[in-house]
């Protein structure tokens, strides 16, 4: 298994294989290597289970959000090189890479080397077109990762938006839908009652895509009605000092809250502190943090775009607005600000659906595909 970032390294990615491999603790049939990354100097490995090894590479990464090129290219190398050294000693089925570059990069070099077929759990920037930011990058490597997929044996995505995506670039790939999950039984409803003001919670990197700035505005426009809301921005990213001056501009200074990280074992209770769940993306495939509020019992307001409007129904657990427009926010905002006893409703509908998703529904998928991999392979 290949993934450049696991917790506390990376985002959402990394927190899906997380949740994965401790699950698969609990079937000593499936033996999994992880390679990952680090923050260290030196390699490191831990022995999660009896079945389940992870192997992290001293790459000294700066940022645990994200990588930079270097670290990427360290990774590849180093990843490629301990693999190969594991193959010499140990039998493997099949490779398990958890995004195109760099992971599945490493499987298709590995699979020149030694015949094992190999899987791809496709990211949305993996694909070309789904990251804005890396409209330079995707000329460059655009058709190194479509190599990369035709000599795949499986893809995988999470959602149906990057399934339509990839199929568009290339229609005789074998491709299947295995959703993110969610701890029901971690992410708890909220006991408590509304805050005074209502409070917004939006969990996301800070960079243009998750369009945090539309919700500045907003709450900026709706400060200017009378309609006050609090609201915890909670992420790092390139857009950090932008979005600081921005709520300075617009006058919510006092109603942003910027928190750059949160443990992940302190997040269930910071849903439940708030009362409003929004992503206001112009991209997204499958959000860990939209099925995480769901399952705290938090309405969820987000954009028509990627896996997010599959989990969301409008006006039943939530509302969903086209990306980049404030004045249908800012309505839908007003309207929740109105209506309390339609926020605990739509939050049960969360929690109703969120339980469809719960991890040890998404890991048996995970395992039935291993398992018949390893058939095919034998």
């Amino acid at each position: 298994m290949l993934n450049n970032e696991y917790p506390p390294l990376g985002g959402g990615t990394g927190t899906v294989n997380k949740e994965i491999l401790e699950r698969l603790t609990q079937f000593p049939e499936i033996r999994v290597d992880l390679i990952t990354g680090s923050l260290e100097k030196t390699n490191s490995v831990v022995q999660l289970s009896s079945n389940i090894r992870i192997i992290s590479l001293g790459l000294k990464s700066k940022s645990i959000h994200h990588a930079s090129n270097i670290e990427l290219i360290k990774y590849t190398l180093k990843a490629f090189f301990q693999a190969r050294k594991l193959q010499k000693r140990e039998k493997y089925d099949f490779i398990f890479a958890w995004s195109t570059i760099p992971a599945g990069f490493v499987a298709y070099l590995l699979k020149i080397f030694k015949t094992l077929p190999f899987v791809i759990r496709v990211g949305g920037p993996d694909i070309p077109g789904f990251e804005e930011r890396y409209t330079t990058i995707y000329k460059i490597i655009s058709p190194i990762i479509k190599r990369i997929w035709k000599k795949a044996d499986f893809i995988i995505t999470k959602c149906q938006t990057e399934l339509d995506m990839i199929r568009a670039i290339n229609k005789s790939l074998s491709l299947k839908i295995i959703y993110n999950g969610v701890d029901t039984e971690k992410f708890m409803v909220k006991s408590n009652g509304l805050n005074t003001p209502l409070k917004i919670i939006c969990p996301a990197r800070l960079i243009k895509r998750k369009g945090q700035d539309i919700l500045i505005r907003a709450i900026g426009k709706l400060r200017e009605k009378g309609i006050i809301f609090q609201c915890d921005l909670i992420g790092d990213g390139d857009e950090k000092e932008n979005y600081l001056k921005l709520a300075n501009e617009t006058g919510v200074k006092d109603l942003i809250n910027f928190r750059s990280y949160i443990p992940r074992e302190k997040m269930p209770r910071t849903y439940q502190s708030s009362d409003i769940f929004i992503l206001p993306s112009y991209n997204e495939g499958m959000s860990n943090a939209l099925l995480e509020a769901m399952a705290c019992g938090l309405p969820v307001v987000v954009t028509d775009v990627g896996g997010t409007f599959e989990l969301v129904k409008d006006e039943e657990n939530g509302y969903i607005f086209a990306p980049g427009n404030i004045e249908e926010l800012i309505a839908i905002l007003e309207k929740m600000s109105k209506e309390p006893e339609r926020l605990y409703e739509m939050g049960r509908n969360s929690r109703k659906m969120a339980t469809e998703m719960d991890w040890v529904k998404i890991v048996d998928e995970y395992t039935k595909l291993f398992k018949g991999l390893n058939k095919m392979n034998n």
